[in-house]
Order: structure tokens, then sequence, then C-alpha cells
């Protein structure tokens, strides 16, 4: 691990600013000159609410996180290299903005975790902050790590000629890195804020994030430990009604309950604002069925994101979750694509029909990272990997209950595990997480190439076995002169 320590005059001349009502409001102000930064908790407040804003370009992301898989594909109008599997190579623009963005991120967090420790302040709020420094590196590393495998680690802030020689470090140095931060952001992050810090990293996400870590490394006991203090904690419930998690309205409000009383659903999300963090979300996994209005309507996009048929499949007769996450029709329209003949059918949970008028982009739905229900299931998965489904069985059916299906019971472990890896792809599909659940369980490949979905065919016969990792940018390469090495196959 190479580490960089020197002063920079970083890149941003618009930093994020704390608003009145929540994190997400940009002002003008000009940071910052060697030695003078930062010098008030102002000052530091407003860095480590600078660091959140790499979070808003988590659309690549997003986008990666799930398409293609067995639940989701591109529509032909535009065939990304990442989801055709077609010259996908080391120029690739998406491999090199989610690359960018999040090393972005990554220094963005280490100038808070870098300088606040010297500012004057209340001790209290100071470690909070730099709580939140280190659970954002920390989601930045994750983002790198399953994307690129061994990426550079970065601690402190660093100018571009330093960054000549510089080396990949190894997975599991990553992985170590993500793990402390996790940790050292947990002792100290609340376990909620008031309502001006909507959006600020909690105890809960971040022992949720952890849980995550874990899961996708195959560490069964941590994960199963982690998951169960954010079950433990008391802090969040399954929302009775799936479909109402979706609105705009529902965001920061406290709902009905699976099992009664008012809930919080929301582990971690990431907001946005209309004219000024735009979401993208409405636009990426829209229709461009002229019939509801174009791009620019309640259902209209760009067809980046479009459900499979096989995971129409996946959803069993009776399962309510089905209405929001397979669209075929919006105000008896029904969807017919007319850029990609025989798709049509969207996802519902971005379509915002109670929000702002999205114009284009812009929108201010926020997009979840971690919900509840997906901590039940990881407990679930990880309590049948270490034990059998035995004592796995009430997470899974917790979920379930609330999809209006019957409880599963008499399975075998295989059976539990392949029961799991269903329930995961009908309850949070088209969240930015089903196609690293396929990487981690290292099916990722046979997945796409045993897909029935006809619009699949295609990146089937070109995905290879290297598609699990993306190209290192050619010109992270070239800055380093040659001392990163490329990912094999590109």
């Amino acid at each position: 691990m190479k580490r960089i320590k020197l002063y920079i005059v970083f890149l941003m001349t618009s930093i994020a600013l704390v608003s009145c009502e929540d994190i997400i409001t940009e002002e003008p102000i000009d940071f910052l000159v060697p030695g003078s930064f930062p010098e008030s908790e102002s000052d530091a407040i407003a860095a480590t609410t600078a660091a959140y804003t790499r979070l808003h370009s988590h659309i690549l992301s997003f986008y990666y996180g799930f398409t293609p898989s067995d639940i989701a594909f591109q529509g032909q109008h535009n065939k990304r290299p990442v989801s055709w599997f077609i010259d996908l190579n080391a120029n690739n623009g998406d491999a090199t903005v989610m690359w960018q963005r999040n090393y972005q991120g990554v220094a963005l967090a280490n100038s808070v975790i870098e300088f606040v420790p010297a500012v004057n302040m209340d001790e209290n709020l100071k470690a909070r902050l730099i709580g939140e420094a280190k659970f954002l590196r920390a989601f930045y590393y994750f983002e790198l790590v399953r994307v690129y495998g061994g990426v550079p680690i970065l601690t402190a802030v660093a100018q571009p000629d330093d960054l000549v020689g510089i080396t990949r470090s190894t997975v599991a140095e990553v992985y170590n890195l993500i793990e402390q931060d996790l940790t050292d952001a947990i002792a100290v992050l609340p376990l909620s804020y008031g309502s001006t810090d909507g959006g600020r990293a909690t105890k809960g996400a971040a022992t949720a994030m952890l849980a995550r870590v874990h899961l996708t490394q195959n560490e069964w006991a941590e994960a199963n430990t982690r998951a169960e203090e954010v079950i433990a904690s008391g802090q969040y419930g399954l929302v009775a009604d799936y479909n109402a998690l979706w609105s705009q309205s529902a965001e920061y409000v406290l709902m009905p309950g699976l099992d009664g009383g008012n809930v919080n659903e929301n582990v971690f999300d990431i907001q946005f604002q209309q004219d000024e963090r735009n979401d993208f979300k409405q636009s990426w996994v829209g229709s461009r069925d002229t019939e509801v209005g174009g791009v620019n309507a309640i259902g209209g996009g760009w067809e980046n994101m479009l459900p499979t048929s096989d995971y129409l499949a996946m959803f069993e007769p009776g399962d309510n979750r089905k209405d929001i996450s397979y669209v075929t029709e919006i105000n008896g329209n029904v969807l017919e694509s007319p850029r990609t003949p025989g798709a049509g059918p969207i996802t519902g949970k971005y379509l915002n029909i109670d929000g702002d008028s999205p114009r284009g982009n812009n929108g201010s739905q926020n997009t979840y990272v971690i919900r509840y229900s997906d901590v039940l299931l990881m407990r679930a998965e990880a309590e049948n990997e270490l034990n059998g489904p035995t004592n796995a069985y009430q997470f899974i059916n917790k979920v379930r209950e609330r999809a209006s299906l019957p409880p599963l019971s008499g399975l075998t472990k295989d059976e539990f595990r392949t029961a799991l890896r269903k329930e995961r792809a009908t309850e949070l599909g088209f969240e930015g997480i089903r196609k690293f659940d396929l990487l981690r369980w290292g099916v990722f490949v046979e997945t796409i190439q045993n897909a029935q979905e006809p619009w699949l065919a295609e990146p089937a016969a070109n995905i290879q076995p290297h598609h699990v990792l993306m190209p290192v940018p050619a010109r992270e390469v070239e800055i380093s002169e040659g001392s990163i090495e490329q990912n094999p196959g590109y």
C-alpha cells in the first residue's frame, strides 16, 4: 500500500453545504488553499457534506449492478459495451467514469479524515463527521473492488504527480480497509438524525453495509452477526405495503408496519433534488413507448434497464411485488417499445407518479441503497450457509409474508439457497444489487449464457469469463506510467 499525504486545492469549486432540510443542496464556495482548510466547525461540516456528492454519480454503478443479469437487459437503441459485451475495453466510458467518480469520492472523504481532527470544535461532532467520512470511503472502495478487483489504496489527500508508480493493492487489502473504516464508523455514528440531516450515514447503515461486505466475501458468521445487530437495534421494520415504498412522498416518513405501528424500512439511501441533484433513474429504467408520451413522460425513458421474461417467471402466483416491479401498462396504454421490438414492460419503482414532474433526468426521487428487507435476507442467507435453514426460515418468511406468499418449510440447505436467491431477485429487483449477487455467488457468466430472455441472446454469445471484472481505464494506467496493471482479458 502506498500512502500519499500532500495538500491539494481540490477539483471542486462548487461543493455541497448543509441545507435547512437535508444534505443535498449545493451552494457555490471556493475551497481551499493549502494550510487553510478546514479552519472551523462549519468548514468541517461542509467538507463532510461534500464527500456525499459523489454518491450522486452512483447511476452507473446502479446500472452496472443489474444490467445485464437474469432480471434486466438493455434495449438495443444504444448497446452499451458493459451490457452487450461488444468492444468492452480499457477506453470504455462507463469503466472510466465509475473509476473516476469513486476515486473523487475517496479523495473527498480523505480530506475529512486527514484534516478535520485538527479543527477546534465539539469533539463529539468531530468524531461523527470523521465516522461519516469513513463510511463514505468504505462505500466508494466497495464500489471499486467489486467492479475492478484490487485497486490502488489512497488513504490521504494526493496530487496527480504522486500517482506515478502507484500499484494496485490486493482484493484482500481493499476489503481490510473497507471493514476497518466501517467498524470505526459504527463506533461513532448515531442511530438516527433529526429532520435537518436526512441522508447522512447512521450506525445502522454502516452495520448493514458491513454485513453486505462480509456476505460478498462469503464470511457467513461475520455477516450473520452484523445483520443480527441491525435487526436487534429496533430502528427498522418492514412496511406493510411494499408498493408504497416507491413514492417520493414516502421519503423519511414512518409508514404502517407489517407487524403494526409505524416503521422505517430505509437503512440508507441517496438523496436527489430537482434542479440540484438530478436522479436519472426514471429515464434510465423507462420505456421509449410513444403512447405514454416519450422519454420525458411518466413511464418514458431510454430503455437502459428493462425487465426480462426470466424475471417475470420468478414471481409466484399472488406475489404482490410484481405490480410495481414488472409494469406492462400505464394509464391503459400497453407498453410496446418502438426501439426494441418485443420489449416494453418496465419497472415501476422509479415512476414517481406523485412527486415532482421530471424533466428528462431531472427529478427528486431518492434511491435506496439498503432496505431492511435486504438485511433480513442477508441474515437468512448467512444462517442457512452456517447452520442450514432451520433458523433461517423466520427471516425469509417475514419478507414473503409481506409479499402475500406462503411460508417456506421442509427445504434442504441447497433448496433453501435456491429459494433465497430467487427471493432476493423478486424483493430487491432493479435496486442495483442483482448482478453483484450473481458475481458473489460465482454464477454471473453462466447465468447470462443460460438466460431464456431473447434480448440476452447476443450478450450471452459475447460474454467471456474475464467480464466478471471491468477493465482498468487506460488513462489510469497511463497516468501511473504503467505501474497499474490491467485486468486479464483486456
